[in-house]
């Protein structure tokens, strides 16, 4: 997953542990996942599209999830971020040894597929709310 995917979904895990306290400010969202404020408006501006956050402005705007976070999974996010391809294993060579290890290369993306399929920003918040110290 590119570096933007991670911080998109970094930032749905902030947004999942505030759920239903109001809007988090964007500062507060970077701050959380150590994004960088102007990468931060490209990622949020991807997830509004996509219909996963919506936003408010003014003095008590900021980020909110548009979706239940179980309903959001990795893959989901990874989608729409970085599109739908995986780029494990994805060498063009006509060579005899890639013919050897391209089932395996295979085997990698459908294992990360089913992982990336299962796991959800609500999993993650949860991982986070047991351990206060990744709460900012």
């Amino acid at each position: 997953m590119s570096t933007k995917c991670h911080y998109a979904i970094k930032a749905l895990v902030r947004l999942a542990v505030a759920n239903g306290e109001g809007p988090v400010r964007a500062r507060e969202i970077a701050a959380y996942g150590g994004i960088p404020p102007k990468f931060l408006e490209q990622v949020m501006h991807d997830l509004r599209q996509a219909g996963l956050v919506t936003s408010r402005r003014g003095k008590d705007g900021g980020y909110a999830l548009a979706r239940d976070p179980a309903e959001i999974t990795f893959s989901m996010v990874r989608t729409v971020v970085d599109g739908s391809a995986v780029g494990i294993g994805r060498m063009r060579s006509d060579d005899q040894a890639e013919a050897l290890v391209a089932p395996v290369w295979q085997d990698v993306r459908r294992a990360v597929r089913t992982v990336l399929d299962a796991a959800t920003i609500a999993d993650a918040a949860g991982r986070a709310a047991s351990a206060p110290m990744y709460y900012i």
